[in-house]
């Protein structure tokens, strides 16, 4: 078994989601006892924030690669960036680091296409929805992506900063993201990407009529197809 690099800690509430579903993962691969080789990395996410806000990627950027390089230094020969939106600067992260950094595009576009998908509705933080670094790397995979409008991008940065950053499931905000999801659906999307880590911390696949993309999962999956092999048969 290899061992997996998570940076993590944007927010912390999701890095534990990644570090459950992969001791989860090994466990169902391997059974008994095992569970995953990790190494861990996590950032102050507060700092981080405030670099997005103020639009200091590059900073962000610089933390980042130096925690990949500490990751690889610590033993991971994969790594992980436990954020959607941090893939901002996934070119510098990668750039710090000789082992594979797997992209969350790259996953998400892979498990659209296995559907027979080609327009999806992204759910996601402002910086995803409003950016072009996430929805130009499903477009080269030649897929489409739907965002909400102003005011429903607005709802879901609320709720995703002030309420599932800080471990706050609502119900009011829950109906709030079906109902933007719904709306998307309306307008074309044959899927919904949940393109932002903690939102899997309050949405399933049985809340909406259509596909959905648990992007924390899926990178998960893509993680111990690398790392895990199977002992061989007798």
């Amino acid at each position: 078994m290899e061992i997996i690099g998570v940076l993590g800690g944007m927010s912390w509430e999701s890095t534990a989601e990644y570090l459950r579903l992969l001791n989860q993962g090994v466990r169902e691969r391997l059974g008994g006892l095992h569970s995953a080789r990790l190494r861990v990395a996590t950032v102050d996410f507060a700092q981080i924030e405030h670099l997005q806000a103020t639009n200091n990627w590059p900073a962000a950027g610089r933390i980042l690669a130096r925690g990949a390089a500490d990751l690889e230094a610590a033993g991971a020969t994969l790594i992980l960036i436990a954020t959607n939106t941090m893939h901002k600067v996934y070119d510098t992260i990668a750039a710090a680091v000789t082992v594979p950094v797997i992209h969350l595009g790259d996953v998400t576009a892979n498990a659209v296409h296995a559907q027979g998908l080609t327009h999806i509705g992204l759910l996601a933080t402002r910086y995803t929805m409003e950016q072009t670094f996430y929805t130009n790397r499903l477009t080269h995979h030649g897929i489409q992506t739907l965002v909400p409008d102003a005011p429903a991008r607005t709802e879901i940065q609320r709720i995703i900063y002030t309420e599932l950053c800080v471990g706050l499931v609502s119900q009011p905000s829950r109906e709030s993201l079906i109902h933007i999801a719904n709306d998307l659906i309306t307008q074309g999307a044959q899927g919904i990407v949940l393109g932002c880590t903690e939102l899997e911390l309050t949405l399933t696949a049985s809340d909406l009529p259509v596909p959905v993309f648990p992007t924390t999962t899926l990178h998960c999956k893509a993680a111990l197809d690398h790392a895990v092999q199977k002992p061989a048969a007798n």
